[in-house]
Order: structure tokens, then C-alpha cells, then sequence
């Protein structure tokens, strides 16, 4: 397998402005990784008289992506952009479901810790584009660094956790319990949990 190697190179230092980096994600949507989008506008009035940079839409359920560009790293200001416009096109638009999406080609650790935190209650995606040079030719990627936050299960509470249970998962680990137990009085109760087998004496 022949292995090129590249090396990052900022889209200014590449001749390319932000509004080159805003068209090649309206005229294709798909290369953000969010599936098969489609563009609805770019550079939208908002009515605090700032301007969303792109539009996007799932044409399966019309959830919409408000996506905010910037070249180089991302700073505070582009945050609150992102989220004052997906606000504002979320009351404006409140039977669908809206999606902030931040593109940056670089992510402050410190900035980056703020996204994520907000993402626990703003439907928030970030994402880092990289411009890439190889043997003289550029090639542009972009990486999923965020994704929206989705809340875990209880699985405990979801899982009844019983002697079939773990005789279905976990048989050897049953059957070792079990084996113990012999050397133990018979007046003995096992409890099961997912995480454990505790047993109790009875007297």
C-alpha cells in the first residue's frame, strides 16, 4: 500500500477566504458527515442583524442544521453565534427540530470544554475541517469531534437481573458461585445484580 504523507495547512495560507469554505459545504452538504442533507440558504438576515452562514435540512424529517463557519480557531464569539441563530431559528420554526453545527479548523481546549458542557442541554455539533496538502495537491476533510449529547439508559433499571439472566450471560461465573456456595451453610439466599451475586445467611 503506497502512504502519502501531508501536512495541515490553513485555508488563508491556502489563498481561500471563509465564504470559499461556506460554498463548498452548501453546493455539498454531504462531505460534513451528517448524513444526506440538503441546502435550503446561506448568509440568512437574523434579527439581531448578524447572518447564518448556511441553511441545511434532512429532507427525511425536516430537522434543520444551523451551521456557523470560521476559519482558523473558534472563539467564544462563534459560539454565541451558533447558538443565538439556532435559537432564533428554532422559535421561528418550533415544530421542527434544530441542530447547531460549529465548523472551525481548529477547537481551543478550553473553548472546546464550554461546547461541550452547552451540548448537555443545545442540540450542539462541532466539527474541525482540515485542510490537507499533499505532493502540491490540497485535499479537505471533515472530522466529528461533537456530537449531539444523547442520555444513557438506566440499563438497571431497564434489565431484570435474575438466576436466567445470568445463567444466560454470565453461566461460568453462576455455576463458579454456585460451587462456592457448597462449602457455605444451606440456609443461604443469593441476590443477583448485574454488577454482582451477593449472598445472605439466614439464620
Amino acid at each position: 500500500m503506497d502512504i502519502k504523507f501531508g501536512k495541515k495547512v490553513f485555508i488563508r495560507n491556502a489563498g481561500k477566504d471563509e465564504y470559499w469554505l461556506q460554498d463548498l459545504i452548501y453546493e455539498n452538504p454531504s462531505i460534513l458527515g451528517l448524513g444526506n442533507l440538503q441546502p435550503v440558504t446561506k448568509e440568512k438576515l437574523q434579527p439581531s442583524g448578524g447572518r447564518l452562514d448556511i441553511l441545511l435540512k434532512d429532507p427525511v424529517d425536516n430537522t434543520m442544521y444551523e451551521v456557523e463557519v470560521m476559519l482558523g480557531e473558534t472563539d467564544p464569539s462563534h459560539i454565541i453565534r451558533s447558538i443565538e441563530y439556532w435559537d432564533n431559528e428554532r422559535r421561528k420554526y418550533p415544530q421542527r427540530q434544530h441542530i447547531a453545527v460549529l465548523v472551525a479548523e481548529s477547537f481551543d481546549r478550553r473553548y472546546f470544554n464550554i461546547v461541550q458542557i452547552l451540548s448537555l442541554n443545545i442540540p450542539m455539533i462541532a466539527i474541525q475541517a482540515d485542510l490537507l496538502e499533499v505532493n502540491g495537491e490540497y485535499i479537505i476533510t471533515f472530522t466529528k469531534i461533537l456530537d449531539i449529547y444523547v442520555e444513557p439508559e438506566h440499563e438497571e433499571d431497564a434489565i431484570v437481573v435474575n438466576e436466567s439472566f445470568l445463567s444466560e450471560k454470565a453461566k461460568w461465573t453462576l455455576d463458579t458461585v454456585y460451587e462456592f456456595c457448597k462449602y457455605l451453610t444451606d440456609s443461604n439466599k443469593l441476590n443477583f445484580t448485574k454488577s454482582y451475586i451477593s449472598t445472605v445467611f439466614i439464620p
